[in-house]
């Protein structure tokens, strides 16, 4: 009997961007979203006022563009962001090759 095998490794990539900063008073649309990421009493509670932040962001145009693009990773340089593999080192397995 004969297997055709090939390895594989699977990784998780994480790609970190600087921080920015918001401010209510440049864009008073978000100063809601805002509040109750700082309001926030738990972590689960700050991660859903985070996405309800950044979906608001992704919404709200302001000069023609949405406030994300202005302020969030795409305007950054791409020289600025670090990008890193998470996981485990032995996080790989065999595979069986199909044949042609």
């Amino acid at each position: 009997m004969k297997l055709r095998l090939h390895w594989a490794e699977q990784y998780e990539v994480v790609r970190e961007y600087p921080s920015f900063e918001l401010d209510s008073k440049e864009f008073p649309e978000l100063e809601l979203e805002m509040l109750q990421v700082h309001n926030a009493r738990s972590q689960q509670e700050r991660n859903i006022a985070l996405a309800e932040l950044e979906e608001k962001m992704h919404h709200t145009e302001t000069h023609g563009e949405t406030i994300f693009n202005m302020v969030g990773p795409s305007s950054c340089p791409s020289d600025h962001v670090v990008v890193y593999n998470v996981g485990d080192e032995d996080c790989g397995c065999f595979r069986l090759t199909e044949e042609e």
